[in-house]
């Protein structure tokens, strides 16, 4: 390489670098529909040429066999991918069908229909073959390098020159990301276009001390530890079963012919327009956003094992929805939907809750849990794109019976309770400055008892609402009365400021 010549692994429309038959490397690119093979190539009147062998750390194709491949119709390729990867590990037919069908898309993640790459996430305790399943796909992805530490600069190379796969085997990744400072490295990666900013020559001044860094490409992280949960929605993981066994070690050249098999698939399919799917029930956000380019894999070199990708797509969707549970915000729900549920509000379009409302209903079945003020939890509830009003001072939650639905989904609480074909009751909000009629159904039963015979309760002025509550909240939490007294008292309240105000 002459001083005028530059090294590059990387350019829009390369298929790969490859190694000639002199045992030099050489760019096989695709152009007009043609695959090319170039020696070097002049952009911008720079050369550039390809590094030396020594210093890209991953097996590197043979061009000869490429190009055999790119004639033939592979029809065995995604079976023979999974005979393979079944050598080193034990897995069952959904998790296969995960790793697999992430093995085809480090191909084809940077096609021109490919916005997102999930991170492949192998968590397990020590001694389940984490770094073994980890290696074994790394071998056959494209340009597959194991890392097992965190640097910095050494995944920004990686990243910005050989835009290949990352194979992280690193005991507590997240841990390490935050004391490493490279925490924003690993979430990005999964999203195309992303960038990194780093100022690295301060003397150069304003814009010139600045290096953006193209940080986008497949990723599969090995790790002892849970993961931390943001990093976590960006991840298909696969949980390591314990079935010990004499399974063989992944060495690179046992991946080598699959590798080149896959660069002339590569090649096939780089040009394409990718085929595009409604969203599947079941599978939304950014679950929905890292796996619907696994379907596209899918119907490329799949198609008759959709149902078996869905499947296991929906099954981590699932332990997802579980897990949120158990956070403050699955809690929250918990308590929003008991409290629509006590007010009878299932089958209403639209109804508020009072943010007190909430936050006593959150500490009703944890009363040793620090307690926050209601303000924090007006602040949690608007955090989870819950609309917030204030109504003569106390602020409240409003819900549409979409946006509750959708919560419900979300969190793992199933279904509304809406009677088969029974269409919801309109309840049109009062305005916020003056509430004219605020309803209140009463729902529990035997509701009739208390001497209002199950009729509604309507209130004529703000100040009858804000009597009702206040007093509603003082028999229940200061004064320890059911559900039951506590809205007779409270209505009584009402009824006697009618009198006194002759309203």
């Amino acid at each position: 390489m002459s001083n005028t010549e530059f090294p590059c692994a990387y350019l829009e429309g390369m298929i790969d670098v490859c190694e000639g038959e002199d045992g030099q490397l050489v760019f096989l690119l695709l152009r007009d529909g043609q695959l090319v093979v170039e020696e070097s190539i002049k952009v911008n009147g720079v050369v550039l040429v390809p590094p030396p062998p020594s210093k890209l750390p991953f097996t590197i194709p043979r061009l000869v066999e490429v190009l055999k491949y790119y004639e033939q119709d592979d029809m065995h390729l995604y079976d023979d991918l999974l005979a393979y990867l079944k050598r080193f590990s034990a897995l069952d037919d959904l998790q296969w069908s995960v790793v697999a069908h992430f093995v085809f898309l480090t191909y084809l993640h940077d096609h021109h229909d490919i916005d997102y790459c999930p991170y492949l996430l192998f968590y397990a305790v020590p001694e389940r073959g984490k770094s073994r399943t980890g290696k074994s796909v790394a071998c056959v992805a494209f340009r597959g390098m194991h890392i097992v530490e965190l640097r910095e600069a050494l995944i920004f190379r990686y990243s910005d020159n050989i835009r290949g796969t990352l194979f992280f085997d690193i005991m507590d990744i997240s841990k390490k990301a935050e004391q490493g400072g490279c925490s924003d490295l690993l979430l990005y990666r999964a999203e195309k276009g992303a960038k990194s900013a780093r100022v690295l020559h301060a003397e150069r001044g304003p814009f010139h001390d600045t290096t953006y860094f193209d940080i986008y490409g497949p990723t599969i992280i090995a790790s002892n530890e849970q993961v931390h949960k943001i990093l976590n929605t960006r991840c298909l993981p696969i949980d390591m079963p314990n079935l010990p066994g004499d399974y063989q070690n992944p060495r690179p050249e046992l991946g080598l012919e699959l590798k080149e098999r896959l660069t002339a698939w590569r090649a096939r399919n780089l040009n394409i327009n990718l085929p595009q799917f409604p969203q599947v029930s079941g599978i939304s956000g950014r679950l929905w956003d890292i796996t619907k380019p696994m379907l596209q894999m899918n119907a490329l070199v799949n198609p008759q094992a959709r149902d078996l990708l869905i499947t296991a797509i929906l099954e981590i969707s699932e332990k997802r929805t579980e897990s949120k549970q158990d956070t403050t915000e699955g809690r929250l729900v918990a308590a929003i939907k008991e409290l629509t549920e006590e007010k009878g509000c299932e089958d209403y379009l639209r109804w508020t809750i009072r943010t007190f409302e909430i936050s006593n209903k959150y500490y009703e079945h944890r009363p040793d849990d620090k307690r926050f003020p209601v303000s924090w939890f007006g602040k949690k509830l608007a955090s989870m794109s819950i609309k917030q009003r204030n109504v003569n001072g106390r602020s409240e939650m409003v819900f549409t019976a979409e946006e509750y639905e959708r919560l419900l989904e979300q969190y793992g609480f199933t279904g509304r309770g809406n009677g088969e074909g029974k269409a919801p009751s309109i309840v049109p909000l009062p305005e916020k400055e003056v509430e004219k009629q605020l309803v209140i159904e009463d729902v529990e039963e035997g509701r009739g008892k208390s001497g209002y015979d199950g009729s509604r309760r309507k209130f004529s002025c703000p100040e009858e609402t804000e009597i009702y509550f206040e007093r509603l909240q003082i028999m229940m939490i200061d004064g320890g009365c059911s559900r039951q007294e506590a809205e007779n008292g409270a209505w009584e309240a009402v009824l006697q400021w009618r009198e006194d105000h002759a309203v």
